[in-house]
Formats: structure tokens, C-alpha cells, sequence
């Protein structure tokens, strides 16, 4: 009876009391006051009303079942694939759609939908994926913005790797507690770039120096990054690394001359192939022959190897007490001592590229302390 009467009313009724009539049966379903056999009727009533010319009668629909528990998924459905202003408060708030049923929401709605499915207050890793995936900047950075959003690594690095020249972006990953090593040093060299493309950056020194400026760094920070790096993550962001061909013998010294003792060590063991203990103990012990040995099984230039020594040797003799330096000094006086060693044992032959990357390093570490001086002064 009720389809019947609601079929005979409509015909006569305009779109505001249809709406109006959507409201009251979505609200009279949702508070269960039907009996099982009205139930059925009511079930097709609200069918009947999606196919209704009005848009807002199919919104006082979508509205008065968006949050309901037990509506038929083929409404649901239905109302999803209708226009933005019906689909979002279902996308927005229905506990009855699945994981399925969202994701297809973020494979083929519009922009609207989709931040409709970003801004449910729980959101599976599956979703996250799938908004990870395909999402434009500012509904990733909503995704991100999300507390209930469960987010793997996986679908950070991806986010990372599709958008990390979005300084939006960028900031949202960064405030992730749970975010990766991997993929705050993937941030890194976003930045890094960002920062070498800056028109006034390039026309200030020009842009062989702004990608230098950057390059160094990336450098820095990545090292920073591994040193306050959660042990457990230590090893994967070595891999990262070393799979994007990061993990060069700049970076190595730079790391070694301010300090980064243990990112050296498991730079060395995985690049080596060996364990740790035995390269912590080359660096601690060993003589100049099994420290140049370590860096040729690395898979790094011989010629290397005495510039890691000496390296080594610095921090061997600060720590036996037979150096005093603050920690400041360290980095220049061990480039100082690198390039030196470097100069005076090179050949005719030998490249100037190195030396100049070297004493480029020793001026870095000089500008770094006296920075550090000027801070703790200023303070």
C-alpha cells in the first residue's frame, strides 16, 4: 500500500513536497518504525525516488540516509553515482559502504567525492592507498591532515614520489609522526630541488652554485635524518640509499667528518656486504691497509681509502683524549686534514675534481663552526 499511495501522490505533487516526502520516509526507515512487511514496501518506495526528475528530492534522500545503518546497498550505490551534492553526504558518512565501495568512489568520482571519502572519521590502509594513488595535491594533503587515516609506508612513499615538489604537500607528510626515514629523506631531496630551481636563488649565484647549494644540503640533512632515525629504520634508509644511488663516497666523508660514526659504519656493512661488528671494529681498530681494504670491498676507488684514514684517525684521537677540539671544530679540522693528506699524496694525473670537492668540504665545515660560534654567542 505504501508504493501504491506514494505512486498515486506523486504524480500531482511538486518537487518540494516530493522532497519533503523523501525526507519522511528516509527518516521513518532509518528509526525502523516500519513492520517487516512495510519494511519491503518502504524499501521500494525509496528505490522509486531515485528515479525521481528532482535532484532535490534524491538530495533529501542521500541526506535523510547518508549515516544509516541497514540501507540497502543498491540505494547506496545508486546515490554515489548521482551528482556531487547527492554523492558526498553518502560518501561523506554512510558506515554501510565498504572498503570496495569507497575505493571504486576514489578510482572513478570526481574531486568532490573524493574528499568526501578523505574527510570519514576512519579511513582502512586500503583507502589511503587508493586516495595515495590517484588523488591531486591538496585531497593528499587532507589525506594526510586525517588522524583516523591509517597510512602504510608504502602509500607515503607514494605520496612522496607523486607530489613531493608540493610544498603543501611536503609540510603535511613532514607532520606525520609515523612517517618513514625513507620517505623524509625522499622529502629531502624534494626540497633540495625545490630550493635549486629558485628563480632568485639561480640568478643570485647562477645555477651550477644554487645546485651545488642544494646538493650539499640534501647531504647534510640526509646525514641529520639518519642520526635521530629510529635504530630499527637505520638499515632501510641505507638501502634507499644505496638503491638511489645516494650513498656515494661524498656523502661518506661528509658523514664521517661530522661525526655520523655509526651511518658510516652500516653505510660500510651493506655496501661491503659484511656485518657491522666487523666493520666497527676496522674503524675502530684496523690499520690504514684494512680500512682502505674495507672501502675497495664497497666497491669505492682505492685512491679513497687514505682519506677515510685519516678521517678515522681524527676521531680515533679526539676519542682517546689526545685532540681537544669542541664539537664545532671537528668537521673543519678533519677536511682540513683530508684535503691536505689528499694534496700531498695525489699524483700529476690525478683529477682536480676531487680536491676541489675536498677543500670545498673543509670551507663548508669552517663557514659551520663559525656559524655555531656566532649562535652560542648570540645566545
Amino acid at each position: 500500500m505504501i508504493v501504491q499511495r506514494f505512486v498515486q501522490w506523486r504524480e500531482t505533487a511538486n518537487s518540494a513536497g516530493r522532497a519533503e516526502a523523501a525526507r519522511a520516509v528516509a527518516k521513518a526507515f532509518v528509526e525502523g518504525r516500519f513492520c517487516a512487511a512495510e519494511r519491503i514496501e518502504a524499501e521500494a518506495t525509496l528505490t522509486l525516488m531515485l528515479d525521481d526528475p528532482s535532484p532535490k528530492v534524491r538530495q533529501a534522500l542521500a541526506e535523510g540516509l547518508a549515516t544509516a545503518r541497514g540501507v540497502p546497498s543498491a540505494i547506496l550505490q545508486a546515490l554515489c553515482e548521482d551528482s556531487d551534492a547527492i554523492a558526498c553526504p553518502v560518501a561523506q558518512g554512510s558506515p554501510m559502504l565498504t572498503d570496495e565501495d569507497l575505493i571504486t568512489l576514489v578510482a572513478i568520482g570526481s574531486d568532490a567525492v573524493r574528499r568526501a571519502v578523505v574527510a570519514r572519521p576512519v579511513l582502512s590502509v586500503r583507502v589511503s592507498a587508493a586516495i595515495a594513488e590517484v588523488a591531486d595535491p591538496s585531497i593528499c594533503v587532507a589525506l594526510l591532515d586525517n588522524d583516523g587515516a591509517a597510512i602504510a609506508g608504502v602509500s607515503y612513499q607514494r605520496l612522496a614520489d607523486r607530489h613531493g615538489q608540493d610544498a603543501d604537500v611536503r609540510g603535511a607528510l613532514l607532520a606525520r609522526r609515523d612517517l618513514p626515514a625513507t620517505v623524509r629523506q625522499t622529502l629531502i631531496l624534494a626540497a633540495g630541488q625545490a630550493l635549486a630551481d629558485f628563480p632568485l636563488l639561480r640568478s643570485l649565484v647562477g645555477t651550477k652554485r644554487a645546485e651545488d647549494v642544494a646538493h650539499a644540503a640534501c647531504e647534510k640533512a640526509t646525514a641529520r635524518l639518519a642520526e635521530i632515525a629510529p635504530a630499527g629504520e637505520v638499515p632501510a634508509l641505507i638501502e634507499h640509499l644505496r638503491a638511489s644511488g645516494q650513498l656515494t663516497a661524498a656523502f661518506l666523508l661528509r658523514s664521517v667528518s661530522t661525526g655520523h660514526i655509526d651511518l658510516l659504519g652500516a653505510a660500510l656493512a651493506r655496501l661491503s656486504q659484511t656485518s657491522e661488528r666487523r666493520v666497527a671494529a676496522v674503524l675502530a681498530g684496523g690499520r690504514q691497509k684494512a680500512v682502505t681494504a674495507l672501502i675497495v670491498e664497497c666497491g669505492l676507488p682505492a685512491s679513497m681509502g687514505p682519506l677515510f684514514w685519516v678521517a678515522v684517525t681524527v676521531w680515533r684521537e679526539i676519542a682517546a683524549g689526545k685532540r681537544i677540539a669542541r664539537p664545532e671544530e671537528v668537521p673543519q679540522m678533519i677536511m682540513r686534514r683530508v684535503a691536505a693528506n689528499h694534496d700531498a699524496e695525489r699524483g700529476p694525473a690525478d683529477t682536480d675534481e676531487v680536491t676541489r670537492f675536498l677543500h670545498r668540504l673543509a670551507g663548508e665545515a669552517a663557514l659551520d663552526a663559525a656559524r655555531e660560534r656566532a649562535r652560542r654567542l648570540a645566545a
